[in-house]
């Protein structure tokens, strides 16, 4: 345990400097339908050909009653070109139906902890980018062929690239953005369809949308705040 809090602040280090790139703070409401499910905030460093990212989700109150879930999210990378590659990768989450979670990705392999007083397994590392370096700050759209959340790889297919612009809603990013469609197959093997809407903010490629396509149900849908 203590291995993987070191990590968390090492992969959580923000310092500013005259060879910071860019960096940023964003914050995103998720929603399913009219109900406001919880909150996601992000800080994203890059430094030339590093980028590091700190971020938290929680769900809200509103929803507590039916179902809580935290995660704690920590990466650290290399950025060739225009694209992000994940060495490090930590996750923390605990939530109402799944118990205390730890998931180390090193650059080795990947160590997971089931319960606060259990011990970690190792298994091979995952293919692809992680989930949120991959989806959330690739400038553009990301073309990989897999993404990972620090534990599974997920085939993921970029199906269209458009231009479009972000209804004005108060209190929420509005304006152009490129539109990333993918399909995604989950643990399930079941496909996924999943649309980012990608613009540049305060000089960072970010997304400023991200809604998954779930059929019968609402869209649950994260927007970024102003």
């Amino acid at each position: 345990m203590a291995g993987s809090i070191m990590l968390l602040a090492v992969l959580s280090s923000h310092v500013r400097s005259e060879h910071t790139v860019s960096l940023g703070t964003f914050a995103y409401e998720a929603r399913m339908g009219p109900l406001i499910a919880g909150e996601l905030i992000f800080d994203f460093q890059r430094q030339f050909d590093t980028y590091t990212f700190l971020g938290q989700f929680q769900t809200s109150r509103s929803l507590s009653a039916y179902y809580t879930w935290t995660g704690t999210f920590a990466a650290k990378g290399l950025w060739h070109g225009k694209n992000p590659r994940t060495q490090n990768y930590l996750v923390l989450s605990e939530g109402k139906d799944e118990d205390y979670k730890v998931v180390v990705m090193s650059e080795s392999d990947t160590q997971i902890l089931l319960g606060r007083f259990s011990e970690f397994a190792v298994q091979d590392k995952p293919q692809g980018i992680d989930l949120i370096s991959a989806l959330l700050f690739t400038p553009g759209c990301y073309d990989g062929e897999y993404v990972h959340d620090g534990e599974d790889a997920y085939p993921i297919r970029l199906d269209r690239i458009s231009e479009a612009k972000l209804s004005r809603l108060s209190g929420f990013f509005s304006g152009a953005v490129t539109r990333c469609d993918y399909s995604v197959v989950t643990r399930r093997s079941k496909t996924r369809r999943l649309r980012v809407s990608m613009a540049e903010v305060d000089g960072v490629w970010v997304a400023t949308e991200v809604r998954i396509r779930v059929p019968f149900f609402p869209d649950p849908v994260f927007r970024m705040r102003n």
